[in-house]
């Protein structure tokens, strides 16, 4: 099986427009933070937190930001295709975990939860080592990151 690290291209972050470094870097710190608080809140069962953070994530994709028309074209001409559809996928997902959160479905919260993260440390080990090293040419799954599967063990959505 091919890993994601056979996707491993350039970092992105050099050729985006500073404009755009800023937003990106705002919407993954933002996640990050959103992450942490899903996690502390499916221990605890505290399910409309993990709803409404998984909502925010979904919310925070910079395809939905207010961007120019310029800002959009140079985020599509400064990144892979793989890149805005691993980006999507994550949002995808997050829109998911929101919906499990209402449905207090805990077992599929931390399913989404898991892929949500395979997703990050995919996008990282392919697109981000020039700020996360440790990353790079790291073994990952090839399925890290992309839709998800059609059918397998992993959540459907």
């Amino acid at each position: 099986m091919a890993s994601a690290s056979s996707l491993a291209a350039d970092p992105v972050r050099p050729d985006l427009t500073p404009k755009l470094q800023g937003l990106l870097q705002k919407e993954m710190l933002q996640i990050e933070q959103a992450m942490q608080e899903i996690y502390s809140a499916m221990l605890q069962g505290r399910h409309a937190v993990v709803a409404e953070k998984g909502q925010a994530i979904h919310d925070s994709f910079i395809l939905e930001q207010s961007l120019t028309d310029e800002d959009r074209q140079d985020l599509k001409a400064a990144v892979p295709q793989a890149f805005l559809q691993m980006d999507a996928t994550l949002h995808e997902l997050s829109a998911s975990l929101a919906e499990a959160g209402q449905a207090r479905d805990t077992a599929r919260q931390v399913a989404l939860y898991g892929r949500m993260t395979e997703s990050c440390v995919a996008c990282h080990g392919a697109y981000v080592t020039d700020r996360f090293e440790g990353l790079e040419g790291a073994d990952i799954p090839a399925g890290w990151g992309m839709a998800p599967p059609a059918q397998g063990n992993a959540p459907q959505d």
